[in-house]
């Protein structure tokens, strides 16, 4: 067993790839009586938290889930602000088709979500920026409106400046929005000196409320 170890901790054990292993097979790894357990976790560790691998199998996909500042209000109906920042890089890495959208967050018992894009425009010929909420699957259908407003930071005051408004009923798996948000073609959108670009950051505001429809008389 002693000798089983050596060789193992000395020769073998450098040469998993442990990005590649299942999550049952890891498990194993912390639990085998022929290894180390905490050479074994330092490895982990640096592996699955710390070094990228240097070879990838597969393109990473231009599809993130980004994490967003959400201030709520109850009163007089329930409202959110919900603030989404994207770098230059990631705009620019969604052309041509890409997707980039925010984790879930909750207002009045519903999911929503926020989604940014390139769209292409067959009419126009041309590729644009545009935004859209979207309710998750599992939110109710209670016949409730929502009230949606887009906003984005300009120079060079850096105050949030509306966009986009609209509403829609309340149904499982919605997605409402704008498919050219900032009234620019990609090329211009993504250039420079494009105004939108703060501290090489697009900076997003969407205000969202809910109104429950009025009770029958």
């Amino acid at each position: 067993m002693e000798e089983r170890r050596r060789i193992l901790e000395t020769h073998l054990i450098h040469h998993i790839r442990f990005p590649y292993v299942s999550h049952h097979r890891l498990k194993e790894f912390l639990t085998r009586n022929d290894l180390d357990h905490e050479l074994v976790a330092k490895l982990l560790i640096e592996t699955l938290l710390c070094a990228e691998p240097k070879h990838k199998r597969f393109p990473e996909r231009a599809y993130r889930y980004r994490r967003v500042k959400v201030v709520r209000f109850d009163r007089p109906h329930p409202q959110c602000i919900v603030y989404f920042d994207l770098r230059r890089e990631e705009c620019a890495e969604l052309f041509p088709s890409g997707r980039i959208s925010s984790q879930r967050f909750q207002l009045g018992g519903q999911g929503f979500f926020l989604s940014a894009h390139c769209y292409w425009d067959q009419q126009g010929s041309f590729h644009s920026f545009g935004l859209s909420v979207g309710t998750t699957k599992d939110s109710t259908s209670d016949g409730s409106t929502i009230n949606y407003e887009f906003a984005a930071r300009s120079g060079p005051s850096g105050d949030f400046l509306s966009r986009c408004r609209g509403s829609f009923t309340s149904t499982p798996g919605t997605t409402k929005g704008c498919r050219n948000l900032l009234g620019l073609p990609w090329t211009s959108f993504i250039s420079d000196d494009i105004i939108f670009f703060i501290d090489d950051a697009l900076h997003l505001r969407v205000e969202l409320t809910i109104r429950q429809p009025s009770p029958p008389q």
